[in-house]
């Protein structure tokens, strides 16, 4: 009997190990990700633009 508790235990310890271990992984590779995408350049948006090239919004009645 002591020796199928010691296999019971055994066995919870692997399965809590497997488990701190698969969320470990899965933490530093939601950093992985998040420091990949910080290090991207910025998007800088060096357009000429002005008001004329937008439509004018007006509301339904005016447009009636």
């Amino acid at each position: 009997m002591a020796m199928l508790s010691l296999i019971l235990l055994a066995f919870c310890a692997l399965v809590a190990l497997a488990a701190i271990c698969m969320g470990v992984f899965f933490v530093l590779l939601k950093l992985g990700v998040i420091v990949r995408e910080a290090s991207r350049p910025t998007i800088q948006d060096y357009g000429d633009y002005s008001l004329d090239q937008g439509r004018e919004v007006r509301s339904e009645e005016e447009r009636r």
